[in-house]
Parts: structure tokens; sequence; C-alpha cells
């Protein structure tokens, strides 16, 4: 049998750059000595913290065995942190508790932590058993509830667990949450509105996602987006949206200069029209030297000078790109992605290649 290694010899692994040996690195971690150095492995730990969330699942698998002086100190190091996670393991684990209390406390938390990174579909069964669970711990879901309160950026997955749960506790903690998406009706309204497919139905949960849902259907009602499809001779239309690519360049060639254009659009979202044309030599540098990126707030970028454009000029723009690079687009190539189907289909592509 291989000799276990000493504390000297894991020390000197912990103190070694991360990616010099991962393997031997996060191995070290799920088995270390009573008696290591708690500061040391307490910061060797952390290391696997980069502020992503897959680090975070890495961090949980690898870290659920430290021995209880490892853990006291690394819940120490967490005390000024503001990140959701912070809050969640200071909240879930005493440091009060006995050694092996602290121990159990510790490996259930950094569960908790795989259990809302799961990879499974949103609406999958298995997500909604992890939730579950999540919410009938009564010691993880106050964990949730402190991070959700104590931080403005959470995770959808720690909103789900609320939404689950649907007690007066879990409700006051998502409620600023909501009233933040109600007033920006951006994005984040749209994301809390996935919430509605864990939420236990109570009359609080059903009035709150009723509001949502009747922001949201206000606000598509308006988006300029549906005045293109007012233009096309569609009439009116619930939602329309789309999105296209244009290529131009030989992209059969080695280190040839290859033109690419995107647009997007979609009358359900607060950004509703939005393009990027890049170039880019194929095969040599997947790094673009030339970009435009622009949508209906504003032009964010614009090394070439070609400008921004209104929704309903875009053929126009897209061809007036076309003569300003020296190329032609190769629309027989195009992808085009939209709701719209049959001849309303074959009316929008023949927009978007209208241009002059």
């Amino acid at each position: 049998m291989p000799q276990r290694p000493t504390v000297a010899e894991v020390e000197s692994i912990l103190r070694a750059p991360v990616r010099q040996n991962w393997e031997q690195f996060t191995k070290t971690l799920k088995t270390l000595p009573a008696d290591v150095d708690p500061d040391l492995a307490s910061q060797a730990a952390l290391s696997l913290i980069h502020g992503q969330s897959s680090s975070l699942w890495t961090f949980g698998r690898n870290c659920q065995q430290l021995p209880a002086p490892v853990i006291r100190a690394l819940l120490g190091r967490l005390e000024a942190d503001s990140r959701p996670h912070a809050y969640f393991l200071r909240e879930a684990v005493p440091q009060e508790a006995s050694d092996d209390e602290l121990r159990a406390a510790w490996k259930a938390a950094l569960q908790g932590l795989l259990d809302l990174e799961t990879t499974y579909a949103w609406g999958s069964k298995q997500r909604k058993a992890k939730f579950q669970a999540l919410a009938n711990a009564p010691s993880l879901l106050q964990a949730i509830q402190t991070a959700v309160v104590a931080s403005e950026q959470v995770s959808l997955d720690m909103l789900a667990v609320l939404t689950v749960n649907a007690s007066d506790a879990s409700v006051d903690a998502l409620i600023p949450h909501v009233e933040r998406a109600v007033q920006s009706q951006g994005w984040e309204l749209d994301r809390l509105e996935d919430l509605r497919k864990h939420a236990r139905s109570t009359p609080v949960m059903d009035d709150l996602f009723a509001r949502m849902e009747a922001l949201l259907q206000g606000r598509r009602a308006r988006s300029p987006a549906l005045d293109l499809a007012r233009h096309l001779g569609f009439g009116e239309q619930d939602a329309i949206w789309f999105r296209t690519y244009f290529l131009a360049g030989d992209t059969q060639a080695t280190n040839s200069l290859v033109h690419h254009c995107n647009s997007n659009v979609d009358s359900r979202a607060p950004r509703w029209f939005s393009v990027w044309q890049t170039s880019q030599k194929d095969g040599l540098d997947k790094n673009p030297w030339s970009d435009t990126h622009f949508d209906n707030e504003k032009l964010h970028k614009d090394i070439q000078g070609l400008g921004a454009c209104e929704l309903i000029q875009l053929p126009d723009w897209v061809a007036r790109t076309a003569r300003r690079l020296g190329v032609a687009w190769n629309f027989n190539d195009s992808a085009l992605m939209t709701n719209l189907r049959g001849k309303k289909r074959a009316r929008l592509t023949e927009w978007l290649r209208s241009g002059t």
C-alpha cells in the first residue's frame, strides 16, 4: 500500500500553484490530516473559488472532508466576504458547534452548494427534487434566506428554493428582488418569471407571478419591434423574434478575411434589437480585428465607422456595410431562426435581403 504523505509533504502540495498538479492538489484537499496548518489549508481551499459558478462547484466537490480547525479558519476568512455563498456558509455552519457537529454541518452545506449548482434542466424532475430537498432542510433554507436578504445579485436557484418553500420568511426575502425587477422591467423580470415553474401555489405567490406576467405582457405589447410586423404586412402580432447570420469571404481558404453580420430582434425582450458585425482572419486569429456593435439603446462599438441604424433600416444598413467592406454577403449560406412560419417567414427573408 502507498504510504500516506507526511504533514510536511501535504503542506508543500498546498503551497504549490494549483495548476501545477491539479489532480494531486484536489486529492490532497479531500484527505487533509487533522494536524495540517489550518491557515494554510483554508487559504488553499478558498483558492478554488474565483467568482465563477463553476468554481463553486469545484469547491463544493473537493472540500467536504476538511478537518474542523480548517473549517473554522475558512469561515473566519469568509467573515468579510459579501458574496452570496459566503453568507450561506456562515449561516449554515455554526462555528461554536463541536468538531463532529461542525464537520457534519459543513458537509451538508457544501452538498447544498452543489445542489444549487446542478446542471439538470431548469424544469426537470431532478432539479425540482433538489430544490425541494433544500427547502425541507431548515438550516440550509435559513442560510439561503439570509444570503438572499443580504445580496442583491443571487442565483436563480437560491430564489427557486424560496418559491418552493413559500413561507412568510421566504416571501419576505424574495420580495425586494421582485420589486427591483418590477421597477426596471428589464431582463431581471424575465429571469424571475422563470421561477413560476418551481413555485408552490399560494395566494401570495400566485399574486406575485400574476403581477410579473401582467408587466411582461404589457412591455411586450408596447415593444417597438412589433412595428416591424406591421411594416411587413403581418398586422397585429403577439410577438415577433428572429436571429439571422450573414457571412462574406472564402471560408475554405487558409487565412482568408471573413466577415460576419449577426442581428437579433425579439419583441419579448427589453433589448429588442441588436446587431454585431465582425471581421477576422479565418484560421489565423480568432479574435476579431474590427467590430461594430449596437442595439436599440446605443452604439457600443464602431471601429470601422459603419454607424448604427433603426430596425426598419436594417436591410439598407446590411447592404451599405457590404459596400463599405468591399464584399458581398452570401445569402445562400445565411441562417435564420424565427417564430414566423410559411409565407411570413418568406416575407421576412425577402425583406432582410432587400437592401439597396
